[in-house]
């Protein structure tokens, strides 16, 4: 199935978004700077954009399996093609490129996802079985209260 049918699924997806983070924008760390295959391959003409958009667009699948919100895979992607514009952006003298190498959009698209996924609850199964249960009903009555803010997704 496309879409996580389970919690082993979102810690797969999970490992997905940050092994793609990692590659995208981390590889060699330069006191607080990140530097990565996006920022790597930016210097070899097209290679930098392909490797871009197809990392982002792992990263925003990832994201669709994990159901994020639509505003959050839109920020997102925002994120990502600000990221892809830098990098093909022709400006002189490799400043453009230097930029791109600085702009980790991959990092910071993946982290708010992530941190999205955190502030979710999932719950196994779909809501008609999940209704009844009793870790269901005091999550909803905590959000009725007041005092629970994150959604809840159910994978069936």
């Amino acid at each position: 199935m496309f879409f996580a049918r389970s919690h082993i699924d979102l810690h797969n997806i999970r490992a997905s978004i940050e092994r793609t983070k990692r590659l995208s924008d981390n590889i060699i760390k330069i006191g607080p700077i990140g530097v990565g295959l996006d920022g790597l391959l930016t210097w070899i003409p097209w290679a930098g954009g392909l490797y871009s958009s197809g990392a982002g667009v792992v990263l925003l699948l990832d994201g669709v399996r994990a159901r994020c919100a639509p505003m959050v895979l839109l920020e997102a992607t925002m994120v990502l093609l600000a990221d892809l514009a830098i990098g093909l952006a022709p400006v002189p003298a490799g400043l453009g490129k230097l930029a791109d190498v600085l702009f980790s959009g991959h990092k910071w698209a993946a982290d708010l996802m992530l941190k999205h996924m955190e502030e979710t609850i999932y719950f196994e199964g779909a809501r008609k079985d999940v209704v009844s249960s009793p870790e269901y009903r005091d999550i909803l009555a905590r959000i009725r209260d007041g005092k629970e803010r994150r959604r809840v997704v159910f994978l069936g």
